[in-house]
Parts: structure tokens; C-alpha cells; sequence
């Protein structure tokens, strides 16, 4: 028989050779082993937490889309106002849509001044075809208005702002009454609606808003074709001033542009005319050369800049309907697209209108206004083009290649020196396509009411991509 210590002897061996049910345990150690885990068990609380930060990502993206969306509404909408004129509204808005842009001399420290548009161009928008094109109408354009008669388009503005009511119905405020009486009158002076178009918005922006949206964009660059010296630039006490800028590319904040823009004594309002649109272009580049997130980030701080605050009126307003989500993209998409080729640049040769005796007033020959309405319309494809015409002289008639030349440079047309055909017969006016400029060539021949050929003429030298000779029959159009 054991005894108590031989028992407990025995059971302590049994103990330690046979394998616990419980845990394995490491031989003769007494070491628990762990267990084996499965493969996703560790990964899974980081993938839990990427989704969570994926989800606050997203929330933040829609909320901060959310409120730019708000914050842009609000601003557009300060600046949109309705229509007073009889328009019925586009059904594509920014397809072949003509938009009046005013720029407005108001003075609130000189209200004995009155109001009056300082200047007037015409818009062309087709965000279908990718193009623009701008018409400067000088604001010297003799005009008839009712209850005044005869006087300058530029007075039209300022009657349309002190009689809104009387000419638009309770309720309409001067500046809708201004636009609305400035688009009419445009309309009535070029014959818009004789050629099936019509001005379909209007868009007014004081000295103020010109100057703060350059300035929103951080300047433009604008390149100065040639010495500018105005002695007698206004100030806005109406008072004069000494303006003067050098040749050469520059960098120019809202007041400085302005002031370019505005000059008109170092030259005429023709040249004037051309510096305006010429402006536009660079603060269109001056967006253009922003990364997308970088224009639609601006899209606040342009409008803020235009939309005013603590109570005043804005300095921009428009009857566009830029507070729909659709018309505000469609003019950030065409803005943001537009080639330099795509952007048309009309105005009229001061060469081919007449003057009032006192030489105060333009007076616009129809036949011009027809053509540049024409080009005005159309896509400018011809700028692609760049292609050069020279006009050459086939009939008895002295000077009728450089008046012809003239009319077709108002028109759009880039033109070489005029001179006189070889000697011969040339019974009807014909257009020669010598650099294959098929667009501009068609136009051109259309204007004419030539016969349009391809190739070279014969017996003629030019450097020019398109020949025109002039034969008996230009002398009856």
C-alpha cells in the first residue's frame, strides 16, 4: 500500500503527462499558447475608422458645396432684377442670347448731374457654338427719343432712369428704367429687330463695380499699343486731370483700368471704344488663367464685389437670370473655355460714319450697320482664319478701292493697302480665295455680292490671303 506521499507522487506525474483539455499549453513549460486569430480580426477597427473618415469627408464636401451654392445664390440674386420691357424669356439663355452692357456715370455726390450710360456695347453669347462677339456703339450715335427728339444714345440711360414709372409702371425702379429705355433704343438704331434679333439683357455696372471686379481678380495685364496722354481726363468732382501711359505691357488695379478704359481726349471715342473691349479681353484672361477650383473659389469674391453692402445699391445689376444655378455655370463654362479666336471684336470705322454740321453727333449709314450686324451674328470662324484681303481698283472710279476698303475694315475685315487692278476689263466684282480662307472668303463675297473663285489672279501680286477686284457692277451696290 502507498502511503500519502507515494499518492500524491502519482497523481503529480499523471498530472504533468497528460494534455489539459483546456488551453494547449506548451510541453513541460506550462506556457499558455495563443490562440491563432483570423485575418481580418486585426485590420478591422482601422477599416471601421476609414469608412467613418470617408463619410465625414464626403458630409464636409456636401455641406461646403451646400453653402458656397448659399453664399453665391444670395449674391447673384442682390444683383438680378427683372425685366421691364415685354421680353419673352430665351428658351436656352446663353444660345445666341445678346446682352447690353452699360457702363454707368452716376454721381450720388452730384445728383444734379443726372445719370447717363458712359458706355454702350452689344454682346453676342452662344455657349452652343463657344463664341462671343462684342459691338462698341459710340455714345456720341445720334439717336430720336420720345418727348426729346433728336440727341446722343447716351442720353437714353438718363431719361429712363428719372421716368421709370411713367414709362415702365409703378413699381419700377430707375435703373430698370434706365436699362430698359437703353435697350430699346439700341435696338430702334441698329434695326435689330428687322434682322430677327433683339436686345434680350441688359447689364449696368457703375465706376465702383468696374474697378472692384478687376480688383477681386487681383489686376489685370493689359498691353498699351501706344503713348496715351489725356490732360483733361474728368475727376469726379468734374474737374481735370493729367493721365498718361507708357507703350509696353503693364499691370493695372480697378482704378488704374478704369481710367484706361475711360480716356477718350489722347484720341477719340473710336479708340476709346477699342481700349474698352480690349479691357474685357483681360479680365477675361485674367480668369481664364485660374485652375477650375481657383474660378469657382473666385465666383464669391467677384460677385461680393459687385453686389454691395450695408445698404447700398449694388454697383452691378442685370436682368440675366445669373441666380439659376443653370445660367451661372453656363457662363462659367463659356468664360472658361472661350478661345482668343472665338472672341469677335466689332465697332464701327470712323471712316464711314457721318457728322452733325457741329460735328457733335454720329450718324451710322444703314448699309454699315447692316454688314457689322451680319458679322455681329455670326461665328467668328473667320478669326481662325486671320486671313488678310487687299481690294484692288477695276473700274474708271478713283478711290473706290480705298472706300470699299473701309466699309469692309468696319465690317470686321483685316485689310491690306487698297491699290488698282492691272489693266483690262473687269465687268463684275470677283473674290479670289488665294490661301484657302474659306469662311472669311464666303462672307466676304456674300457682302459683296461677288463671285467667289479659288486661286491666284491673275497678272496680280499680292501678299494678301484674299484678292478682291472690283468690277463695273460694285458701282451700283
Amino acid at each position: 500500500m502507498l502511503d500519502d506521499a507515494g499518492s500524491a507522487w502519482i497523481k503529480d506525474k499523471i498530472v504533468s503527462t497528460n494534455p489539459p483539455s483546456g488551453p494547449r499549453r506548451a510541453a513541460y513549460t506550462g506556457q499558455t499558447v495563443a490562440k491563432r486569430q483570423s485575418p481580418g480580426r486585426r485590420s478591422g477597427f482601422p477599416w471601421r475608422w476609414f469608412k467613418l473618415g470617408l463619410a465625414l469627408a464626403l458630409a464636409a464636401l456636401v455641406l461646403g458645396a451646400l453653402m458656397l451654392y448659399w453664399q453665391v445664390h444670395r449674391l447673384a440674386s442682390a444683383i438680378t432684377v427683372a425685366e421691364v420691357r415685354p421680353n419673352p424669356p430665351l428658351a436656352t439663355p446663353l444660345v445666341g442670347a445678346n446682352l447690353l452692357l452699360i457702363g454707368v456715370d452716376a454721381r450720388p455726390d452730384h445728383p444734379e448731374e443726372g445719370v447717363r450710360s458712359d458706355t454702350l456695347i452689344l454682346v453676342r453669347l452662344d455657349a452652343a457654338g463657344h463664341w462671343v462677339s462684342m459691338l462698341s456703339i459710340p455714345r456720341d450715335t445720334q439717336v430720336e427719343l420720345p418727348d426729346i427728339g433728336t440727341t446722343k444714345i447716351n442720353v437714353a440711360y438718363g431719361q429712363g432712369y428719372a421716368r421709370a414709372e411713367d414709362l415702365y409702371g409703378a413699381g419700377t425702379s430707375p435703373a430698370q428704367g434706365g436699362m430698359a429705355l437703353a435697350a430699346q433704343t439700341v435696338e430702334q438704331a441698329l434695326n435689330l429687330r428687322q434682322k430677327g434679333m433683339r436686345v434680350d439683357y441688359t447689364a449696368q455696372v457703375n465706376f465702383d463695380g468696374f474697378a472692384g471686379l478687376i480688383d477681386a481678380l487681383g489686376g489685370i495685364s493689359v498691353d498699351v499699343p501706344t503713348l496715351i496722354v489725356d490732360d483733361e481726363y474728368p475727376t469726379p468732382d468734374f474737374g481735370t486731370m493729367r493721365v498718361e501711359f507708357q507703350p509696353g505691357s503693364q499691370r493695372m488695379d480697378g482704378a488704374r483700368a478704369l481710367i484706361y478704359a475711360r480716356t477718350r481726349h489722347a484720341d477719340s471715342d473710336f479708340g476709346r471704344s477699342e481700349r474698352q473691349q480690349q479691357v474685357l479681353r483681360a479680365i477675361l484672361h485674367e480668369f481664364q488663367a485660374k485652375s477650375w477650383p481657383g474660378r469657382i473659389s473666385a465666383v464669391p469674391a467677384l460677385l461680393g464685389a459687385v453686389a454691395g453692402s450695408d445698404g447700398t445699391a449694388p454697383p452691378v445689376l442685370t436682368t440675366m437670370p445669373i441666380d439659376r444655378l443653370d445660367v451661372l455655370l453656363g457662363l462659367l463654362s463659356l468664360a472658361g473655355g472661350l478661345e482668343p479666336e472665338a472672341i469677335g471684336q466689332l465697332r464701327i470705322s470712323p471712316d464711314v460714319v457721318g457728322m452733325t454740321e457741329d460735328g457733335s453727333n454720329l450718324i451710322w449709314d444703314p448699309a454699315d450697320i447692316q454688314s457689322l450686324l451680319d458679322t455681329f451674328a455670326s461665328p467668328p470662324s473667320e478669326s481662325r482664319e486671320g486671313a488678310t484681303i487687299q481690294v484692288f481698283n477695276g473700274t474708271a472710279t478713283s478711290g473706290l478701292a480705298r472706300t470699299v476698303s473701309l466699309e469692309l475694315e468696319s465690317a470686321g475685315f483685316r485689310l491690306l493697302v487698297p491699290d488698282n487692278a492691272p489693266e483690262g476689263s473687269y465687268p463684275r466684282t470677283m473674290v479670289y480665295d488665294v490661301a484657302g480662307k474659306p469662311a472669311t472668303s464666303r462672307r466676304l463675297a456674300k457682302t459683296l455680292k461677288a463671285e467667289l473663285v479659288s486661286g491666284a489672279v491673275p497678272g496680280v501680286l499680292s501678299q494678301a490671303d484674299i484678292v478682291v477686284i472690283l468690277g463695273d457692277d460694285a458701282l451700283k451696290h
